[in-house]
């Protein structure tokens, strides 16, 4: 199943959900899905990869391991982190009053189908 089917399976089926895409720790994008042409989320996240690089080197540092998954809440939208590989990770970006709980299910489900992708 390509990248951009799973995306689109993650996002239509996260009531609420604004968007996926696959990142590298480089910020550049793999992949992109939106509901919103509106919505730059590339932009969103290339300040975030830098954001994770930190909180990467925080995990390591204090002997944790590698960092899996980082959420962040802001008033205008919740942002799901979870990581693929070494390299890339898997983002969802959800409306504050969308289902965290069931975009947080399929993002960590989709994980084994986008691994067979790369």
């Amino acid at each position: 199943m390509p990248f951009s089917d799973i995306l689109k399976e993650v996002v239509n089926g996260t009531e609420g959900a604004l968007g996926a895409l696959i990142i590298g720790l480089d910020g550049i994008p793999v992949e992109e899905y939106s509901l919103n042409s509106d919505l730059d989320i590339q932009s969103m996240t290339v300040e975030y990869s830098a954001l994770l690089k930190e909180i990467e080197k925080g995990s390591q540092a204090a002997h944790l391991g590698p960092t899996k998954e980082v959420t962040v809440i802001a008033d205008k939208a919740m942002i799901m982190l979870r990581r693929l590989n070494d390299e890339d990770f898997f983002v969802l970006i959800i409306r504050p009053e969308g289902k965290f709980g069931k975009g947080r299910f399929l993002l960590r489900m989709s994980v084994a189908k986008l691994l067979k992708e790369f």
